[in-house]
């Protein structure tokens, strides 16, 4: 099993701050590399670690920054399953943005949350910020919990 951890040196004062943060961890059975450590790829059972997220894929490529060496993008396909704070998202390809901290989804993107769901084109989580924006998507909301809940709080205010 390949495994690597990809940190990034601080070029200046306002990237120290950002290496505080844990390092990206990718495990595989396989690593290639090539352009003398300007791409990576990672491939079968790809699974990245990053402060609370795992991105599971079947292939992953890495791009450096070739001024500073750390990581610029990383292009993940093939059954795509991003996990962070209860919620799972799902998708053919995902693009990940190190400077911005953000996923971009495509082909039949979702996230699940609890028992709902949103589908959409392309769906663009930002980590940093805990939101997302859905493009061409669909939302299906399962009504049954709240209106379970509404009915018993219903039942109470009738009994007294």
């Amino acid at each position: 099993m390949a495994s690597v951890i990809l940190l990034g040196a601080p070029a200046n004062a306002a990237q120290t701050e950002k290496s505080t943060q844990e390092p990206i961890v990718i495990t595989s059975n396989r690593m290639e590399a090539e352009k003398l450590g300007d791409k990576i790829t990672f491939i079968g059972n790809v699974l990245l670690k990053k402060e609370g997220m795992t991105l599971t894929s079947d292939t992953m490529i890495v791009f450096y920054d070739t001024d500073s060496k750390d990581v610029r993008e990383i292009d993940a396909s093939g059954n795509v399953v991003v996990r962070k704070e209860g919620r799972v998202a799902l998708s053919n390809r995902a693009f990940y943005y190190n400077k911005e901290e953000k996923i971009v989804l495509t082909g039949e993107a979702r996230i699940i949350e609890n028992e709902n769901e949103i589908a959409g084109e392309r769906i663009t989580l930002f980590l940093s910020d805990d939101r997302s924006i859905v493009e061409g998507g669909k939302v299906l909301l399962y009504q049954n919990k709240l209106k379970k809940s509404l009915d018993k709080s219903s039942e109470g205010k009738k009994l007294e």
